[in-house]
């Protein structure tokens, strides 16, 4: 019994001090990454960065491997890993690391300065990091650097400074301040004092890298939704409102998905043997692409003879497309209507939704409608990237935006867990924008993405699309959508043709209206020189098989797939689906990380927009997408999207090794 009661003993005494010790170094990183605790040596040693503490008269390290650090977005990052020091422990200090803190301040100061514009009422935009900024001279000539939500609409941009190119001014700002000190250093540390979880910045101006490092978690983000509310949520957001309350106010459009689900999956059950070829024939290499006149022939016979005149401006990743919106947003003199599948509630997704809060309380008609399950959803997810500790995640960027604003927000109700997956961006009825990108963090930063802006008449189109849709999100659903197309006024439509515009065609999928998925596969057999698609998910069995023929018709087909996919089951099927394709001649790429651009070229017709290859995509779900046949346009997509992506993703040349289960796998993506 004694025993016993000695091993209790024992086993509690552990158990307190692992407590303790865990306490202790949370309280060590929190501090650490306020900056109450600074290094006292930093030193690489085999590609590790060791830095060195002390607290409360022990000294530790904390450890970083250089050659792992991940790219997110623009943004090399490498984790912090705490390691005790142990007494005799021999280290290679050889290859010393300066600790930049508060001269950091100055390296800043030099690098901008001479970036600053010239003339008031200028402004250049900054990326620093994570950090949308602006450079400008306010009216008065006066020199500020602001955060781009709070810069003054009425600025002229002059040009911008991504976070690469900041980057290597800074790193020879540095070089010339060690030079001006006599010192040889080329590594240092350089301290972040307002990115959280962030101590720190790795710099080698020797080789040119710049490593952000990262702190573990030593914190939960605090949540005004509680796991029992968010269970709550999501049982009353599907089962009531997107079921009950769906049949009730739009009985109409409820079973028509309920048939369009039923009939695409019978469609879906039974595809068409996609057989591999005999022979893999050489490229077409002379000749002319698809009869583009004859193509646009059938477009008009099979999906729509209207075509709308726009000025379309292709925009790449979160750095492009968020700035254009959010100034776009700051000089609205009108309207800001918003129709999005995912609005997050993390901290970037705030940060939008405080703008159009802003510009509501100016008076601006600001709507926003997003996806009633997807904004539950999302309530419960941390944010993509660290925040800080006293950030709350709000429930619901729906209540957020009302919450003593004027905005106006509607959800989407998910009647038999269908979903509109449009992403249409309109601002003063004079611009629109539209693709693959929602509003939030992984969009804004670490995905890879792609939108257009949209002037001229096809945005008169987009409008009323979206008057149509506010309609019918209100309690009057089917019944006050119906209203506004038969009896509402037309509104006044401010966009006219103007130089430059191209030809846009709007393509859509509706439950049993596929134009999306019929245009392209009607491409895919038209092609004869080159099929180029990108995109995240790629599980429709019919448009493999096309795809296949193609290449057998020797046609150059080129598939850009992400390396890391944000569906586990979805990045299963791709890899199954990329076996099929390269052992048929197909070219295969895996981007190198999340790739959600949704974007395909045809010989010279290109289509970008909002649907994936999948059932839902193809054959239910409300998606829209351009066709567009313009070589300019076709050129630049070619050029500044495809052939990027091949050149930066890792061409497929063997095989990947793969389980049976994927089978399994592949047949359940069908659905999905």
């Amino acid at each position: 019994m004694k025993t016993i009661r000695l091993l209790l003993c024992f086993c509690f005494a552990s158990l307190l001090c692992a407590c303790t010790h865990n306490v202790q170094k949370k309280e060590a990183m929190r501090r650490i990454a306020q900056h109450e605790l600074e290094a006292r040596d930093a030193f690489v040693a085999a590609d590790t960065l060791y830095i060195e503490y002390d607290y409360d008269g022990e000294r530790f390290f904390f450890t970083a491997a250089l050659d792992q650090a991940e790219k997110e977005g623009n943004v090399d990052i490498a984790g912090l890993v705490p390691r005790r020091f142990k007494e005799g422990e021999k280290l290679d200090r050889s290859r010393r690391v300066v600790v930049v803190g508060r001269e950091w301040t100055e390296v800043l100061k030099q690098t901008i300065l001479p970036l600053m514009p010239e003339r008031s009422s200028q402004g250049i935009l900054l990326f620093i990091q994570n950090y949308e900024t602006m450079l400008l001279r306010r009216a008065d000539g006066t020199p500020d650097l602001v955060q781009l939500k709070d810069a003054p609409g009425d600025i002229e941009i002059i040009g911008r400074i991504d976070a690469q190119q900041f980057t290597r001014l800074v790193n020879e700002q540095i070089k010339k301040m060690v030079a001006a000190s006599g010192q040889a250093y080329t590594r240092f540390l350089l301290r972040l004092d307002d990115v959280p979880m962030s101590p720190y910045i790795y710099v080698d101006t020797e080789i040119g890298a710049n490593v952000q490092l990262q702190l573990p978690d030593y914190y939960e983000v605090k949540k005004e939704m509680t796991s029992l509310g968010f269970s709550a949520s999501f049982i009353y957001s599907f089962f009531v409102k997107s079921q009950l309350f769906s049949f009730v106010k739009a009985p109409f459009t409820s079973m028509h998905r309920l048939a369009a689900f039923g009939t695409s999956t019978v469609y879906t059950l039974f595809p068409p043997h996609a057989w591999d070829l005999k022979e893999v024939p050489p490229l077409n290499t002379s000749g002319e692409g698809m009869d583009l006149a004859d193509f646009n022939r059938w477009l008009d016979k099979k999906i729509s003879r209207q075509n709308y005149k726009a000025r379309v401006t292709l925009l790449i990743d979160g750095d492009e497309f968020f700035p254009h919106f959010m100034l776009a947003m700051q000089r609205a003199r009108e309207s800001i209507f918003t129709s999005v599948y995912i609005f997050m509630a993390d901290p970037y997704g705030l940060s939008v939704a405080d703008v159009m809060k802003s510009r509501s309380a100016d008076g601006i008609d600001v709507r926003v409608i997003v996806d009633e399950l997807n904004t539950v959803l999302n309530s419960g997810k941390n944010p993509e990237l660290k925040t800080s500790e006293t950030f709350i995640m709000p429930k619901y960027i729906t209540s957020y935006l009302r919450k003593n604003s004027k905005t106006k927000a509607r959800t989407h109700l998910n009647p038999w867990g269908t979903f509109d997956h449009n992403k249409v961006y309109i601002v003063d009825r004079k611009i629109a924008y539209t693709g693959g990108m929602n509003i939030g963090q992984e969009y804004r930063y670490t995905w890879h993405d792609m939108m257009v802006a949209l002037e001229g008449p096809v945005v008169g189109r987009l409008v009323k699309n979206f008057y149509e849709n506010w309609s019918f999100t209100g309690w009057g659903g089917d019944y006050a959508a119906a209203y506004r197309k038969l009896f509402s006024k037309r509104s006044r439509d401010v966009n006219r043709e103007g130089p430059g515009m191209i030809d846009v065609r709007l393509m859509y999928t509706k439950p049993h209206d596929s134009e999306i998925f019929d245009a392209q596969r009607e491409a895919i057999r038209r092609a004869k020189k080159r099929i180029y698609i990108e995109n995240a998910y790629f599980s429709d069995d019919r448009i493999i098989k096309e795809l296949i023929d193609a290449r057998g018709r020797g046609v150059d087909v080129r598939v850009i797939l992400p390396g890391k996919n944000d569906v586990g089951i979805m990045d299963k099927n791709n890899r199954f689906m990329a076996n099929k394709l390269l052992k048929n001649g197909v070219r295969v790429y895996f981007y190198n990380g999340m790739s959600h651009v949704k974007a395909a070229v045809y010989d010279g017709w290109a289509v970008v927009g909002t649907a994936n290859f999948d059932k839902m995509s193809l054959y239910i779900n409300k998606e829209m997408s351009l066709g567009i046949s313009d070589p300019a346009f076709v050129r630049e997509l070619t050029e500044r999207l495809f052939e990027a992506d091949f050149a930066g993703s890792e061409e497929l040349t063997e095989p990947l090794d793969i389980a049976w289960t994927y089978t399994i796998v592949t047949a359940l993506t069908n659905q999905l």
